[in-house]
């Protein structure tokens, strides 16, 4: 997985949690780049060194060596000095991707939350996730974030629930 895809689903997974919304194929707010960002920043320095990117691939489930790493950073890292700063990281997330890399981004950010790989996010799976990101909910809370953007109502985000909630535009 190239970072680009990694720092977007990332920045979609904080919708989840109530940030507010921006679409793929738009450009998104600074301030929700910015709070993104100081996740990845874990010791505040303002810059993202390939072992931040490391522990954060690490707590969403990536397992990479420290070649893939190197070549994530080498993806971002446009002036060279061996960090992602903010502005790099501004400018990965305010590219335009085509329908087919924005469909495979959103089946990766998907998987993410669907644990078990049954084809749905359960509260609890939800719960799971946003707790290892750091960003801890209820269950009931995430059973409220569900109902929001569950339209068949049966307590679940599918897929194309998934993908219609990601896909709404910028406010």
């Amino acid at each position: 997985m190239g970072l680009t895809r990694l720092f977007r689903r990332r920045r979609r997974s904080s919708k989840l949690t109530g940030s507010t919304p921006s679409s793929p194929m738009a450009s998104p707010h600074s301030s929700d780049l910015e709070q993104v960002f100081k996740k990845f920043d874990s010791n505040g320095d303002g810059k993202v060194s390939s072992s931040e990117l490391a522990g954060v691939l690490h707590t969403l489930g990536e397992i990479l060596t420290k070649e893939d790493v190197k070549a994530m950073m080498a993806e971002v890292d446009t002036d060279g000095d061996g960090f992602i700063s903010l502005e790099e990281f501004i400018d990965l997330n305010t590219k335009k991707m085509d329908s087919v890399e924005v469909l495979k981004d959103l089946q990766c950010a998907f998987s993410v939350y669907d644990i078990d790989g049954d084809g749905s996010i359960s509260a609890d799976e939800l719960a799971h996730v946003l707790e290892n990101l750091g960003e801890p909910a209820s269950v009931e809370e995430c059973r409220k974030m569900i109902a929001g953007v569950d339209r068949d109502g049966d307590g679940f985000i599918d897929f194309e629930e998934f993908k219609a909630m990601m896909l709404l535009p910028s406010s």
